[in-house]
């Protein structure tokens, strides 16, 4: 699966030109509480290498130096316009009614929605403008380096991308099935015409993984959406050490289990998970002398924990990450396992959803 994604999945390149008349492109950014991140992020897609766009971010009650960062940069940019968030009505979930703030007053031809944390290389948006075009797509979905520091981030951050890459990914950039998409923070270029189409942001007011949702309704609209490479030009460091990445998936995750095709997804990431942790355990076991465990066994498990940390060397080679979190995959497995099960048991135990200091009913909140 590895191979088959790598040689299906595109990368942005210099080689694709925009064609002229470049449409303008609008750069939405929600932004609550960001000060440790907002100036490398909005500062990075200000100094873009294209002719015509703007950058929009909504500052969502921001209680920390948010607010003051962005008008220091907005008084050095004519490009950038700073919007003031206003409270999520009743129905409304805080990052999609900030994005819906942020649309309503771009003017450009492309949407293209990112977190404020995300950095952009100055080529970046001309390369993905021009993939756009290239491969006919209304929506495209930009796949960034995933920044990790320190031990827990280099372990456990790599799921996030190895699902794509150990799952079916390459079904993304083919136009059917239909039930299967791919988006996210780091950015999703959208045309106007069909962000429109789909009802904006109004129609993913209740979403909690409204980027990945977003890819998801364009699809199933019968918009043509596609995945590409882009971590040699887009890079996020999405949370910075253990309990951030344990809570802050924690929030969300569970809401990606949804309808049947969910449940199925479900199932595959448990096996996934088990057959993950089984093997190590069993070939540490049979090497310390543990009863019940034939030499066949043993052989498999040194087989199944072999090919694992083959598949996550290729994939780290290929994407040009650091190589030793291979040797940590059973470890990752077991975490992720964890994270998934908190998500899982707040959204149907707890129903509740609390994020950047909003709590939110869970039963009114969906995929």
């Amino acid at each position: 699966m590895v191979l088959v994604n790598l040689a299906w999945t595109p990368r942005l390149s210099e080689s694709h030109v925009v064609r002229p008349p470049a449409p303008k492109v609008s750069v939405v950014i929600p932004a609550r509480n960001e000060e440790r991140a907002v100036a490398l992020g909005v500062g990075s897609l200000l100094a873009q290498d294209y002719p015509d766009f703007e950058v929009i971010v909504v500052d969502d009650h921001s209680a920390d130096r948010t607010g003051e960062i962005l008008a220091s940069l907005a008084a050095s940019s004519a490009r950038l316009r700073v919007i003031e968030g206003t409270e999520p009505p009743a129905g409304w979930l805080g990052k999609p009614h900030a994005l819906s703030l942020g649309a309503r007053s771009a003017t450009g031809d492309l949407l293209l929605f990112a977190d404020a944390d995300v950095r952009y290389h100055p080529r970046a948006l001309a390369e993905a403008v021009a993939a756009l075009q290239t491969l006919e797509a209304d929506f495209l979905c930009l796949l960034p380096r995933l920044e990790a520091k320190g031990f827990w981030e280099n372990v456990l951050m790599p799921y996030v991308i190895g699902s794509f890459f150990l799952g079916p990914g390459f079904l993304a950039n083919r136009d059917r099935p239909r039930w299967l998409a791919v988006g996210g923070g780091a950015g999703n270029l959208i045309r106007r015409r069909a962000y429109e189409r789909l009802g904006g942001h109004e129609a993913l007011k209740d979403s909690v993984v409204d980027d990945v949702r977003l890819a998801f309704a364009a699809r199933r609209a019968g918009f043509r959406t596609r995945a590409i490479r882009a971590e040699h030009c887009v890079a996020v460091r999405m949370y910075r050490g253990f309990a951030e990445i344990w809570n802050g998936f924690s929030k969300n995750i569970a809401y990606i289990f949804n309808g049947p095709v969910g449940a199925l997804l479900l199932l595959l990431t448990a096996v996934t998970l088990i057959l993950a942790v089984a093997p190590p355990i069993i070939l540490v076991g049979g090497l310390a002398g543990a009863p019940l465990i034939a030499p066949g066994d043993l052989a498999l498990a040194a087989g199944g924990t072999g090919l694992l940390i083959a598949t996550r060397l290729v994939l780290a080679a290929a994407l040009s990450d650091p190589l030793w979190p291979a040797l940590t995959h059973p470890i990752l497995a077991g975490v992720w396992a964890g994270i998934i099960g908190r998500s899982l048991y707040h959204r149907i135990i707890r129903k509740s959803l609390t994020w950047r200091g909003r709590e939110f009913d869970a039963r009114a909140a969906r995929f």
